[in-house]
């Protein structure tokens, strides 16, 4: 293999990693329900903050490389293109915050009395009292919405977790 030819398969590949990398990094160390280390969340929040332009260079490095590989064969054509459809998605992926996808509001809510059998006893619960109304918000709900609006006794609340 030449090194032309190699440098065109190493720079694909690099512009590849350095785009997945970028969305799946964040997505990676700030996983719900996991605990994170300081190290490792400054590391993705550092991801975070230059993704638009990790994204730019890998895109351009794609670019850059299906033009070289451009005179080759239909293989290093294809494979150039194919790394170059990888970086494109990855950029896409990027404008997407996955954790407001996962963590959608709930908007047609459902409440049953307290003495139903749709909790377990060892439910637990945010509680709330306003005179004589009262509502209980299970926590395994609330972990999947984290906000809720809600009136209890004529009050306007939100409910966070």
């Amino acid at each position: 293999m030449s090194n032309a030819r190699r440098r065109v398969l190493w720079g694909s590949l690099l512009a590849v990693l350095v785009a997945v990398a970028t969305v799946v990094t964040p997505y990676w160390v700030m996983r719900p329900f996991r605990p994170q280390g300081p190290r490792e969340l400054e590391v993705a929040l550092t991801v975070l903050r230059f993704a638009p332009w990790l994204i730019a260079v890998a895109l351009g490095l794609a670019v850059w490389m299906v033009a070289r590989a451009w005179r080759g064969g239909w293989l290093r054509r294809s494979g150039t293109t194919l790394a170059l459809l990888v970086v494109v998605a990855a950029a896409a992926a990027s404008r997407v915050n996955l954790f407001e996808q996962m963590f959608a509001p709930l908007t047609v809510p459902t409440f049953v009395a307290a003495n139903s059998d749709l909790l377990s006893a060892d439910e637990v619960a945010m509680a709330v009292r306003v005179g004589d109304s009262a509502r209980a918000y299970p926590v395994s709900i609330m972990a999947y919405h984290h906000v809720f609006n809600d009136e209890v006794g004529g009050v306007p609340l939100v409910v966070t977790y």
